[in-house]
């Protein structure tokens, strides 16, 4: 195992600034044109990516949030009409809840998505090469093996 040096560790402030940054590009561009965060954005992605509708606990799973944050969030989603919460007795505990994407949600996401992508294309994808972003998958797969390329088949064809 490689100890933790001094550029090891340069490695690590360097991508967690660079992430930061790109985030804070991103959440500013999507308040600029939709007056939404990008946190609430996130939300309604991870609804999107699970087929519209999920549990909270797997909603928090895919994002990497606590419960309790997802929760505040899905308070003010459900509170602007974008997502809707329902007692899930198909899911087999009567005492489940299911938050599905309204379809004021699915049409949000779908019109915020192509200024996520124009934000992340600006900040991030446009300075790297395909062999590159390769190296990035290769590193995210060693760092945690379950992540996957995001591969969001419904906007795959969108112009940026």
């Amino acid at each position: 195992m490689a100890r933790l040096d001094a550029w090891r560790l340069g490695a690590w402030r360097g991508l967690q600034s660079r992430v930061a940054e790109v985030e804070r590009g991103i959440d500013a561009a999507l308040r600029a044109e939709w007056d939404i965060p990008l946190n609430w954005f996130d939300v309604l992605a991870a609804l999107q990516r699970l087929g519209g509708a999920s549990r909270p606990s797997d909603v928090a799973v895919e994002l990497g949030l606590p419960l309790s944050s997802l929760s505040r969030r899905l308070d003010r989603l459900e509170e602007d009409g974008w997502v809707t919460r329902r007692r899930a007795p198909d899911l087999g505990d009567f005492r489940a809840i299911e938050v599905s994407l309204t379809r004021r949600g699915r049409n949000l996401w779908r019109a915020m998505n192509v200024t996520y992508r124009r934000a992340v294309q600006d900040g991030f994808a446009r300075e790297l090469s395909d062999e590159q972003i390769d190296v990035i998958h290769e590193v995210l797969s060693v760092l945690t093996p379950e992540v996957e390329p995001d591969a969001d088949v419904a906007d795959d064809d969108l112009e940026l």
